[in-house]
């Protein structure tokens, strides 16, 4: 279930922001989650790519994300397809316009919790929430940083070799290196932040 799971969020991420061992990577770390911006909503663009294992075109789509601090996240694909993924800390659903084509709950698969938990962290830019599966370097030198996040979790690290997370005041590019050799890389533009949703946001949770 973890690896049909991280299969399906590779799909939409490509479609698709410890207990860290040494005191520097500590100590990187916060540096990093306090310059990250802290409100209750924030949207965005994004563009992902993905280039996989024998085949040489890579794969491109766009969309639009919200994350609502107590709700969850939302990466709407626009294009090529509209397709949307919801991740919160114990439930992924994967959705097709108002079709449900996927619903994961920890209640019935207790490593959602674990799943969700890591993806959940990652969109909304909760880097305490990776500290509990990763191991951290990189560095956080003038106004921008980056981190390479390594799994500690042997059944995780066939999965995932690392992610590498960059930005300034909010997370600007992730890249998710898999341990099949497929790369996913997303772009986010044109972050904004919010005390609450907007009907569209709200649209995009229903």
């Amino acid at each position: 279930m973890l690896k049909r799971t991280f299969a399906r969020f590779a799909l939409l991420s490509a479609l698709i922001p410890v207990l860290v061992h040494a005191a520097p990577g500590d100590a990187l770390l916060q540096d990093v989650q306090k310059r990250l911006v802290d409100a209750p909503v924030i949207r965005g663009d994004f563009v992902q790519e993905r280039q996989l294992v024998g085949v040489k075109k890579t794969l491109t789509a766009n969309g639009h994300f919200v994350v609502e601090k107590k709700r969850g996240v939302v990466w709407h694909t626009v294009k090529p397809f509209d397709q949307r993924l919801q991740v919160a800390r114990d439930e992924i659903v994967q959705k097709d316009g108002k079709e449900t084509l996927m619903k994961l709950t920890a209640d019935k698969e207790p490593v959602v919790r674990t799943v969700g938990g890591v993806l959940f962290s990652l969109f909304s830019g909760d880097l305490s929430g990776l500290a509990k599966h990763f191991d951290v370097s990189g560095n956080a030198k003038g106004p921008r940083w980056n981190l390479l996040l390594s799994p500690k979790d042997a059944s995780m690290a066939k999965l995932i070799g690392n992610l590498k997370l960059a930005g300034d005041k909010t997370i600007e590019s992730v890249e998710m290196n898999a341990a099949s050799g497929d790369v996913t890389r997303i772009r986010m533009s044109k972050v904004t932040t919010a005390t609450q949703m907007s009907a569209e946001d709200e649209a995009d949770f229903d």
